[in-house]
Order: structure tokens, then sequence, then C-alpha cells
């Protein structure tokens, strides 16, 4: 076998790998927007350069077919033993940094990776639906302040450390028994216009798919690590219509 076509077989073998992980992120963790919100093409170009990239390349440099095979399939090994261990790696980064929950307090969406949230506070919910993370995708829930005066507390000075209401699990409930509050809260699309300009198409088109007239629409931020987005929701109901990736 001759170096080029060592080489291609190999950058097609990790092309192909590749090609799963990433689908495999935008089809079960990061559904779109959240792969941008969460700067997953920051983590698609490390996949793409450790993987798809420096493997083949080494198979490229290091591949002699003069050498014995018991010297090949060792080089061969050590460099397929690395690139397994750096996907290894990228994936459980990946997977630790995977959107679990939307969370809707105050007057916008907060969007929380697993990351956030430490085995305790999840062992603190209260409802059993929020103990365990989810695997396929984020989960709308609604939080509120606590009323009671020392967890009322804990939450101001838990801010102070970057801690925020969205990251208390303890106080998680169905988003869809309370919605309405989110309705309550919306701005007017002609806002969201206002800011986002060169985005009108991309708004007109989410009112079209809704099928409900502008005046019942309004729109809440999500607030993310790498980009803030979006929340359409009806503002009679606050029922969630669609997700937008423009300036809120």
């Amino acid at each position: 076998m001759s170096r080029l076509k060592a080489f291609s077989i190999h950058l097609t073998l990790s092309a192909a790998i590749v090609a799963s992980v990433i689908a495999l992120m935008l089809l079960l963790w990061y559904a779109p927007p959240f792969f941008s919100a969460l700067g997953g093409k920051q983590v698609l170009l490390i996949l793409l350069g450790v993987d798809v990239t420096l493997g083949p390349l080494f198979t490229l440099i290091i591949f002699n077919p003069l050498k014995s095979r018991k010297a090949l399939t060792f080089d061969l090994s050590v460099i397929a033993i690395l690139q397994t261990a750096a996907l290894i790696y990228g994936m459980s980064v990946v997977f630790q940094a995977r959107p679990v929950f939307v969370v809707f307090s105050k007057n916008s969406f907060d969007l929380v990776t697993a990351n956030m949230l430490s085995n305790e506070d999840i062992a603190k919910a209260k409802n059993p639906i929020y103990r365990s993370l989810p695997l396929t995708g984020p989960i709308y829930v609604y939080s509120q302040m606590p009323t009671d005066i020392k967890e009322r507390n804990e939450v101001v000075w838990g801010a102070f450390s970057g801690k925020d209401l969205p990251e208390y699990p303890q106080y998680y409930m169905p988003y869809d028994e309370h919605m309405a509050v989110a309705g309550r809260a919306a701005k007017p699309l002609a806002e969201l216009k206002k800011l986002n300009p060169y985005h009108t198409a991309d708004i007109e088109n989410s009112i079209r798919a809704s099928g409900r007239v502008e005046s019942d629409i309004g729109f809440l931020p999500l607030r993310a690590k790498y980009h803030d987005q979006v929340v359409l929701v009806g503002r009679s109901d606050g029922k969630i219509l669609a997700l937008l990736e423009v300036n809120p």
C-alpha cells in the first residue's frame, strides 16, 4: 500500500466518524439554535482539526511501505489510540456542556448546561422529574424566587458568585403550568424588528409558521454562554412558538 493510499483511507474513516459525531450533536444534544448559542462551532473546529486533519496527516508523514508489517502496525496503532483518546475526550466535553434546561424566570429564559449543575444541585430538586439530566435535548421549565427568607438570601448571595436563580433545580416547575407568566412578560415584535432590521424576513416567516396574528406574539431573551438569542411566545398563553438566532 502506498503512503497516499494509506492517508486517503485514514482520512475517509476519520471523516465518517466525525460526521457521525456531528450528527449526534445536532440531532440529539445541540439542536439549532442551541448549537450556536453554546459555541458549537468552536467545538466543531477542534474535532475537525484533531480527528480529521491531524490523524491522517500523521499517517501521511510516518507511513513507509518499506517498513516491516510489525513496525507499520505499531505506528498506526499509536496514531489510532491517540486519535481515539482525543475523540473520547472531545465527546466527554461536548456531553458535559450539552444544554439540559431552558429556564424561564423573571422576564427572560436562560440556557442551562449540564456542567452548570452539580450533583448536589440536582439532588435537591423538589420535582423528581428534574433529579436527572435529560439526554435528548433541553427541557423547558419555570422558576421563581423562593418565598422563604433563608432560601431567598441563599439565591441572592449566590448571584454574587455567579450562580443565579436558573441554576437552582429545587425551584424548577413545569413550564406548561406557568407559561402564561412568560406571555405577560413578552415584548412586542415591533421592538424586535427594530433591533434586527436585517432579520425582518426571518421574523415574518416565524409569524406565518405560528399561525397566529402578530399582536398575539411576543419575544423574550434567551441568555446563553456564547450568543444570546430570542424565544417567540404567545402573548395570550406563553406557548413556545419559535427560537430565533437574532439579537434580543
